[in-house]
């Protein structure tokens, strides 16, 4: 073998053990496994053709202690792991593609913890793909991964353990309740379309400590009481409300913001905190700045005692806003300026 030949083959052997190297990096990076905040969506089941109730046992093994541990079929890859956080319910879904339907009646769920109500297997479809349904005791944060021994590990936690500074973010109206309704908006769908675009506003936002929790990320009905309890359950920081006014309210187009006086905070006040609110809402969005107003007729403001507004997004009939909130990237606009209010506040808060 030449010089000429030694050099390709060093440079083949180099370039291959790259590549294995960085699939190895890549196996190990990606045992973490996203859970999907799924919030208030509605869980559509379908037509499923079996359920039955998961084998659950107690005999941890070292370093299992406050997991939840899940086995898997050999087969089972991470791609083919689903985990949704419905916390709004109380309930985690696990779903497995694991193409061995049966596989949950002879293998056993194992965990020492007691905030598990029911587990339960369903079948999602003749492929062998499943569901598994936890419900929990109560609202419970988690973190999850994929172990060398094919097992999922949950480990949950109560939000304000683990998170110094929570939001709750309340797109009003939802499901059978429109709310302001005009021509061709609904309240109910812009509100949601802005708590979207924050959410996703939050998640690219790596840099920071604040956590989002949302009362509904789908269109379904939510009560004031489910309201005010995702704010106990977490023991929010803040709250902040998204709905919509009509030209009845006798308020010209732009946004303007609602609170309550009956709470009061020397650190950050719930007057200020709607201020600051509005004016990094209608500043990113480019819109007019209308006010701050008092509203402690709003049943689910004065009832808090933490810093809460209720941003009015715009006049849902009004001339101008009207055409703005069909607009996507003006909403996300909005959205950017709320998230950006609410980081300002936390400093304001300090």
């Amino acid at each position: 073998m030449n010089n000429l030949d030694m050099k390709k083959m060093l440079i083949k052997t180099s370039v291959f053990s790259v590549i294995c190297i960085a699939a190895m990096f890549q196996r190990i990076t990606s045992k973490h496994i996203m859970i999907t905040d799924a919030a208030g969506n509605t869980i559509d089941r379908g037509s499923t053709d079996s359920s039955y109730n998961l084998l659950m046992s107690d005999d941890i093994t070292s370093g299992q202690s406050g997991k939840l541990i899940i086995p898997l079929p050999r087969s089972v890859e991470i791609e083919d792991i689903v985990l949704e956080d419905h916390y709004m319910d109380h309930e985690l879904l696990i779903y497995v593609d694991s193409r061995e339907e049966d596989f949950y009646l002879d293998n056993e769920v194992v965990t020492d913890i007691d905030i598990i109500d029911s587990a339960v297997c369903i079948t999602e479809n003749d492929s062998g793909a499943v569901c598994l349904d936890f419900k929990l005791d109560g609202l419970y944060a988690n973190e999850s991964s994929l172990t060398e021994n094919n097992t999922i590990e949950v480990r949950f936690f109560k939000p304000y353990d683990e998170y110094d500074k929570i939001v709750v973010v309340d797109p009003a109206a939802g499901g059978s309740d429109k709310g302001a309704v005009s021509a061709d908006l609904l309240e109910k769908e812009v509100t949601l379309d802005v708590a979207l675009s924050m959410k996703q506003v939050a998640e690219k936002d790596e840099n920071s400590d604040v956590k989002l929790y949302f009362t509904r990320l789908s269109d379904r009905d939510v009560s004031n009481d489910e309201r005010l309890r995702l704010v106990e359950e977490t023991q929010a920081d803040l709250f902040v409300s998204l709905g919509t006014s009509t030209k009845n309210s006798s308020f010209s187009d732009g946004i303007f913001t609602l609170y309550s006086d009956l709470y009061y905070s020397r650190t950050l006040n719930n007057a200020e905190f709607a201020d600051i609110i509005e004016k990094n809402c209608a500043s990113k969005a480019g819109c007019e700045a209308i006010g701050v107003f008092c509203a402690n007729d709003d049943v689910i403001l004065s009832d808090l005692e933490i810093p809460a507004t209720k941003v009015m997004l715009g006049t849902i009939d009004g001339e101008t806003d009207s055409v703005r909130l069909k607009d996507g990237a003006y909403k996300k606009k909005i959205a950017e300026g709320i998230y950006q209010g609410i980081i300002s506040a936390f400093e304001e808060k300090k």
